[in-house]
C-alpha cells in the first residue's frame, strides 16, 4: 500500500466518524468534492497547508493524520527516566528527612540530623591526639580518621534503610590496618577485603526486599 493510499484510507474513516460528507468536508477546507475524492483513493495528495488544516479539524497531530507511529523507546531513554525516577525519590526522601511533620517518624529523622550535626571529624582528632599523647600510640591513632566516612554512612543506611550504604570498605581497612599494627595481623587477615563484594551482593539483595 503507497503512502497516498494509506493517507486516503486516514482521510476516509476520519470523515466517516466526523459525520461529513466529501461535500461537506470540501467546504470546510476550501477546496472541491473532487480533490477530496482524489485524496480519499489515493490518486493525489493534499499539500501542507490542508494537511495542517485537516489535522486542527480533527483535532489530531499530523504523526497521527498521516499513520506515522510514535518513536519507540530507546533503552537509552528508559534508563534516563528511571534515573529521573530515582532522583524524584531521593528528593522526596531528602524533602521528608528535613521536615518537621509531627509523627512518630519525625523523631527519628530528628535524632538523625542531630547525629549527621555532631562534629565527628574534631571528635576523631581528639582521639587520635588523646591516643598519641597519653598512650604514644602515633603509630596507630591515626587509624580513627579512617572512621570518619565509616560513621557518616552508618547514618545514611538507617535513613535510607539500604544496608548498600555502609561504607564497607572503608570499615574493613580501618579493621585491617588495626589488626596488622596491634597484633602484626597483616598476614592472613588480607583476607577480609574479600569479603567485600560478598557483602554487597547481600546488602542488594535484602535492600530490594
Amino acid at each position: 500500500m503507497t503512502n497516498g493510499e494509506i493517507l486516503g484510507n486516514k482521510l476516509y474513516e476520519l470523515r466517516k466518524q466526523a459525520g461529513l460528507s466529501q461535500e461537506a468536508f470540501a467546504e470546510k477546507l476550501g477546496v472541491s468534492r473532487q480533490a477530496v475524492s482524489k485524496w480519499e483513493c489515493g490518486a493525489s495528495l493534499p499539500d501542507t497547508d490542508n494537511l495542517i488544516t485537516i489535522a486542527n479539524l480533527y483535532n489530531i497531530s499530523l504523526d497521527e493524520l498521516i499513520g506515522r507511529p510514535a518513536p519507540e523507546k530507546t533503552e537509552k531513554a528508559d534508563a534516563q527516566e528511571e534515573y529521573e525516577d530515582e532522583d524524584d525519590k531521593q528528593d522526596a526522601e531528602a524533602e521528608a528527612y528535613y521536615s518537621d511533620d509531627g509523627t512518630p517518624a519525625d523523631k527519628k529523622r530528628k535524632t538523625l540530623r542531630a547525629l549527621h550535626a555532631l562534629p565527628y571529624p574534631v571528635f576523631a582528632t581528639v582521639v587520635f591526639l588523646l591516643w598519641g599523647f597519653l598512650l604514644d600510640g602515633w603509630y596507630i591513632s591515626w587509624t580513627v580518621f579512617i572512621t570518619i566516612p565509616v560513621y557518616y554512612s552508618v547514618i545514611e543506611c538507617i535513613r535510607t534503610k539500604k544496608l548498600s550504604r555502609f561504607a564497607y570498605p572503608v570499615f574493613i581497612t580501618f579493621v585491617y590496618c588495626l589488626i596488622g599494627m596491634q597484633w602484626d595481623g597483616w598476614h592472613p587477615w588480607w583476607i577480609l577485603f574479600v569479603t567485600i563484594p560478598i557483602y554487597y551482593a547481600i546488602a542488594s539483595a535484602i535492600d530490594k526486599k
